[in-house]
């Protein structure tokens, strides 16, 4: 496979429709080509924030495309030529932007860097020839970008994040565009991608693409590009939440996580952030989907103390009380609940809980001290214990492992 040829078609492909640029890098970060103009002059916001040392980083050991953002959301593409096992070059695409965003809010975000007057004043020339890509051509492009340099089909699952973004947050005001043009088949493909998390189908990252492919959602301008793809995962939880419903999620628990993944999106900070979350949300709705109809011979009684137990899964209760609610005496519930389960109640308990702190692990920053008084374990080395028991690695390891931002 000729990489080469397949880049250079590549860039003129995309200098059709956006004025963004592809840079090549041997494995140790030195330029070997671009079609930047400027590429010269460049340097003082392409790689921002030390950008350098985390895609050499990801490089030792990365595989699928890295899409990066910066303090500002500006994105870049990270992509790896290997030969076999062997880094060959680091392909980056960009910088762009995945919405309008407010000049004032950039130049306020730029005046806390600690940087010379001469650079500011770079960095906001060089920000207004930075194109606006919609996730939707963001998402193709970055497809097309991996296949260039491997040969290898992907999807938006396999895409990979990494975020550095200013956690201040600030009101603006945002105007609504009405755009007349309508989207065919976009109906048709969103009641497919629903039909298929309702079945609890693992296929449903295929019809979300194509969906995506027909538009980047919401339309609206807006001069956030952190705030319009929130609102997106915002529409697509909502939707995705009732369809789990429908698909035969207790609502209860439906309702619970709709409110967790609502509060993460809330306090992302980045346009990574939030499309990772939006992924890492979609695979437990559907996991638990999954769970619910290979369990269609369980008890209404026993799937209720399931559900009951996942939304209070931070509250501390005994079996007496979860058998009390049931209506039976703790002894028959206990039997009842093995039996069906395969499992006692005390053991599924610390199932759940510790899946749930597995999620934290791998998606938040809090400590471990935190994840574990936030599941009302007696104390971090009672918590640390039953975690290395049921996953074979320490909370520490887990993380260190699976940390997604």
């Amino acid at each position: 496979m000729n990489v080469r040829k397949n880049l250079d078609l590549f860039q003129e492909l995309i200098s059709c429709s956006h004025k963004l640029y592809l840079w090549s890098y041997s494995p140790d970060m030195k330029l070997i080509h671009t079609n930047c103009p400027t590429a010269d002059r460049s340097g003082d916001y392409i790689f921002m924030d030390d950008l350098i040392d985390h895609i050499l980083d990801y490089a030792k050991t990365g595989h699928y495309p890295l899409i990066m953002s910066t303090f500002l959301n500006i994105l870049w593409v990270i992509a790896l030529e290997r030969n076999r096992e062997t880094l060959k070059s680091i392909q980056i695409l960009g910088p762009m932007f995945s919405g309008a965003n407010s000049q004032q809010k950039i130049k306020e975000m730029l005046d806390k860097r600690q940087w010379s007057v001469h650079s500011k004043i770079n960095v906001i020339k060089g920000l207004d020839q930075i194109p606006i890509i919609p996730s939707n051509l963001l998402f193709q492009y970055t497809y097309m970008l991996h296949y260039c340099v491997s040969g290898e089909k992907i999807s938006n699952k396999d895409l990979q994040y990494k975020s550095f973004p200013s956690r201040e947050k600030t009101q603006e005001d945002d105007s609504i565009d009405k755009i007349s043009e309508e989207h065919l088949g976009i109906w048709a493909s969103e009641q497919n991608f629903l039909n298929m998390i309702r079945t609890g189908n693992p296929d449903y990252q295929r019809a979300l693409d194509k969906s995506s492919f027909l538009s980047s959602g919401i339309k609206v301008t807006s001069n956030d590009s952190l705030e319009l793809a929130k609102c997106n995962v915002f529409v697509l939880l909502t939707l995705v939440s009732r369809a789990a419903i429908e698909g035969g999620l207790s609502p209860a628990v439906s309702y619970n996580l709709c409110d967790y993944y609502s509060q993460r999106v809330i306090d992302a900070g980045s346009t990574s952030e939030t499309s990772l979350l939006a992924h890492t949300m979609l695979e437990d709705y559907v996991t638990r989907i999954q769970e619910v109809h290979g369990n269609m011979e369980i008890s209404k009684t026993v799937q209720s103390c399931c559900d009951y137990i996942t939304t209070h899964i931070n509250e501390k209760f005994t079996i007496d009380f979860l058998a009390a609610r049931a209506g039976y005496t703790e002894y028959y519930f206990s039997r009842k609940f093995k039996q069906e389960m395969g499992m006692s109640i005390s053991e599924y308990i610390k199932q759940e809980k510790i899946k749930q702190a597995a999620l934290l692990l791998s998606t938040t920053t809090m400590s471990i001290q935190d994840i574990s008084n936030e599941l009302s374990f007696s104390s971090r080395s009672y918590f640390s214990d039953i975690f290395q028991k049921l996953t074979g690695e320490s909370p520490g390891e887990y993380r260190k492992k699976n940390l997604k931002i």
